[in-house]
């Protein structure tokens, strides 16, 4: 983070999700638990991410127990929004096996995902809030997809971006 903060997050024993901060001086405030989608009490799921911007928010990405990949924004006052899902390729919700997400010098945040086709799937989240569409990654020659088990992105300071990739085969 900008202060020389680290957001955490992770699943506790009990399945839900949890967050806390760690300050510059190496200090952790307490594990908060986050509630979920929905209004739900707590957040569980297989997978989830999170990733700092710029202006010291940070933004989680999850995959509920329904395999749909949900976001959720801290705000740099501490304040949450709402977990909700990004909208899918051809459908209202994106269902995936593996998630990855960064932040961008310029405010956004950059999402990758493995589709259940076990396909590569990217969209981004513009600093307005909004999303652009989920596009498929394509394989090494540029062409073919490539099929993946776990996903990571990552940005560089230029604005690009680096995907690194495990096969599933």
């Amino acid at each position: 983070m900008p202060d020389g903060s680290a957001q955490l997050i992770g699943y506790g024993t009990d399945g839900a999700m949890y967050h806390c901060v760690r300050g510059r001086d190496g200090a952790c405030t307490a594990w908060g638990r986050l509630g979920g989608y929905n209004g739900a009490p707590a957040f569980s799921g297989p997978a989830l991410a999170i990733a700092g911007l710029p202006d010291g928010s940070s933004q989680v990405l999850a995959i509920g127990l329904d395999g749909m990949v949900y976001h959720r924004l801290r705000r740099p006052d501490g304040s949450w929004t709402a977990f909700l899902p990004p909208r899918g390729v051809t459908t209202a919700t994106m269902a995936a096996s593996a998630i990855g997400i960064t932040g961008m010098p310029d405010g956004s945040a950059q999402v990758v995902a493995v589709g259940l086709d076990g396909r590569i799937w990217h969209n981004t989240r513009q600093p307005n809030g909004s999303w652009t569409p989920f596009a498929r990654i394509p394989g090494p020659n540029g062409r073919d997809p490539f099929p993946a088990g776990q996903v990571r992105i990552t940005s560089l300071r230029d604005g690009t971006t680096h995907v690194t990739a495990v096969s599933a085969g």
